[in-house]
């Protein structure tokens, strides 16, 4: 057995001094303190955790039964031995019926002290064993209450509600609160309670810090993550600054406990017995494991709102978009979908469930339909235009993508996807169709009713400047050469002007030269010089035809512009920006206007047509180039085109 703590209550000071001596002789558990008085040994009482009361019978003030009786209203349980030198049939039947433990006469000799260590550890023993039974059973519904509770609970609110209004109903508890730090203040502020509490948290401030306001239980278990206690409210020199406020409602200790689970704190536990030392340490380790059980609850139910705003906030999201989300199972089923997939389909939820995607289509569409939901669920991904049938009997095309779903084991689901409405596409795309046509047949007119006259006027201005010589010739024979480049500006514009076709290695110096020789007139004093990659040539990759097409315009709209004599440099550009340059040494071109060069229509020459830099522009956009005009390194016109891919 322990060590047994006996308050010893006898009016006659040496009677004490001896018998707490031999009692103590007698055995090694028992460690007495003394009392002269009943009034004293309440005092002590109030402040100490004692085993069992031993007292005298004849006392001034107050006699031992009344002393029992006092004793009796705050421990109905608690070791009582009725020891006295004045006794009878009738003290003792009034003291078994005070709930008096036991009832033994003083006597001569060590064998009454023998006797009376005897009984004393008898009656603690049985006292010890029955109240570990009883706390043994009310930890046990408590624990079971609280587990109820947190299981049944629905909000973070109802877990510290019924949390608190479990344990203060739970003796020896009178009062429990829940309370969270405020970061900025560090105030503990209450967030739900239940017991004897009569405004006791309006009265009283409990902070976090180091100030008098957190030295308590609750302070000192939020810093230090740990259960701490005030076993003693009455003479806790921590407890000061809530004392009177505790006492008066009859609080006698107090524990508080973190609420953590992994290292976040959800809240404070603060409970109040009515008992002083009332935590032992059997009962802290509780409180420890309802303090777990409360956080991980409070965790896990903080996890599921989250979790239930996120699908909330996802649903909502999904809702929003204009175009079909679905989940298909493996089998091609429908598991879930959005409203715009249930407004088109015309379905109810409980009809949607499971229905057969491919119903959605059109007999004739089902077959590619289930090909690429095959191939999804086989390679990934897939996308495929189809006619989705709505519930009014509309056929709407939409492009459907779909992804292959598994599960974080990697095992297949089945597949997720979107579908897009593309009848504003379709619509726009027979537009162009259109459209392309109305520029072909364009293109077929231009070639045949304006070259034909046209070759009929060159020929015929053949022959008359074969027979005279007349500067009024040589005017027209311009203007002819000028209404030629536009009809074939025209007629790139209207008909050659596709999306890259394939792209094959093409030197640039050796394009550059070819062209050169389809613009320049050998009779003309005008100089190309190739320099973009030394002995290397370097190869780029690109559209030849379209490549040809660029080189001619920039080469014509330099002549143009800068004369018969103009020089021309052509070199390369490597490093951040690969690609080439044309520069020349004519007149150039005003900052404030190299922007313009490259609009439809744009020149300042009388020969040029003002769609040769604009074709130039179309040519680099379409190979996904850059090209920007500047000042030459000889005080002309610089023009470079980067974002070339280089061939390995």
């Amino acid at each position: 057995m322990t060590s047994i703590l006996v308050l010893h209550i006898d009016d006659e000071p040496d009677f004490l001094d001896v018998a707490s001596e031999i009692l103590a002789q007698q055995s090694d558990q028992l460690k007495i303190i003394t009392a002269a008085s009943a009034a004293e040994g309440l005092d002590k009482l109030a402040t100490r955790s004692v085993d069992c009361i031993i007292s005298d019978y004849r006392m001034p003030e107050k006699d031992g039964i009344e002393l029992l009786k006092a004793v009796r209203a705050e421990y109905p349980d608690l070791p009582f031995i009725l020891f006295t030198g004045e006794g009878s049939e009738a003290v003792a039947s009034d003291a078994i019926a005070a709930g008096a433990t036991d009832y033994l006469r003083k006597g001569h000799g060590t064998e009454r002290y023998e006797l009376l260590a005897n009984r004393i550890e008898n009656a603690v023993e049985q006292y010890r064993t029955n109240q570990r039974a009883a706390e043994l059973e009310r930890v046990r519904a408590l624990v079971s209450n609280i587990d109820q509770a947190l299981i049944r609970a629905s909000s973070l609110s109802e877990i510290k509600t019924r949390v608190c209004e479990i344990i203060s109903d739970s003796e020896p508890y009178r009062f429990a609160w829940i309370g969270e730090r405020d970061p900025e203040t560090d105030r503990i502020e209450p967030q739900a309670w239940a017991g004897v509490e009569d405004a006791y948290l309006d009265t009283i401030v409990v902070t976090a810090d180091n100030s008098p306001t957190g030295q308590g239980p609750a302070g000192t278990a939020v810093r230090k993550r740990r259960i701490a206690t005030s076993q003693n409210i009455q003479a806790d020199p921590a407890f000061e600054v809530w004392r009177e406020e505790a006492l008066d409602r009859g609080y006698r200790s107090s524990a508080a406990v973190p609420l953590e689970y992994n290292d976040t704190l959800y809240g404070l536990l603060c409970v109040y017995s009515s008992r002083s030392f009332a935590f032992a340490e059997d009962e802290q380790a509780l409180l420890s494991e309802l303090g777990n059980s409360i956080s991980h609850a409070m965790h896990s139910l903080k996890s599921r709102d989250e979790l239930r705003a996120e699908r909330t906030f996802i649903d909502q999201a999904l809702d929003s978009l204009a175009d079909i989300f679905y989940v298909l199972d493996s089998e091609g089923n429908v598991q879930r979908c959005n409203e715009q997939f249930e407004r088109l389909a015309g379905y109810a939820d409980e009809e949607i469930s499971d229905l057969d995607a491919l119903s959605l289509f059109r007999e004739e569409e089902r077959e590619g339909v289930s090909e690429a939901i095959e191939e999804a669920l086989t390679t990934g991904q897939s996308t495929i235009e189809a006619e989705f049938r709505t519930a009014a009997g509309k056929r709407v095309p939409h492009e459907f993508t779909a992804d292959r779903l598994t599960d974080q084991d990697g095992d297949l689901i089945g597949l997720v996807g979107t579908g897009r409405d593309i009848s504003e596409r379709t619509r726009r795309e027979r537009e162009l169709q259109d459209q392309k046509e109305q520029l072909e047949q364009f293109a077929a007119t231009v070639s045949h009713d304006l070259r034909n006259p046209l070759t009929v006027i060159q020929g015929r201005l053949a022959l008359l400047q074969a027979e005279q010589s007349n500067e009024h010739l040589a005017v027209i024979e311009t203007a002819t050469d000028r209404m030629e480049r536009i009809v074939e500006d025209l007629l790139w514009l209207a008909r050659e002007q596709q999306e890259i076709g394939s792209l094959e290695p093409v030197s640039i110096d050796t394009a550059a030269e070819a062209a050169w020789k389809l613009v320049s007139d050998p009779a003309d004093e005008a100089e190309l010089y190739c320099d973009c990659g030394a002995d290397t040539q370097p190869l780029v990759k690109a559209d030849t035809d379209q490549f040809r097409h660029l080189l001619e315009n920039l080469f014509r709209n330099t002549i143009d512009h800068a004369g018969r004599d103009v020089t021309v440099v052509v070199g390369g550009i490597f490093g951040d920006a690969t690609g080439f340059y044309i520069e020349d040494d004519g007149p150039g071109i005003p900052a404030e206007d190299r922007e313009k060069v490259f609009e439809a229509g744009y020149s300042t020459s009388e020969s040029g047509t003002g769609l040769g830099l604009n074709i130039v522009k179309r040519v680099a956009d379409a190979h996904g180039w850059d090209i920007c005009a500047t000042e030459s390194s000889m005080g002309g016109t610089r023009f470079e085109i980067t974002g070339l891919e280089l061939v390995e």
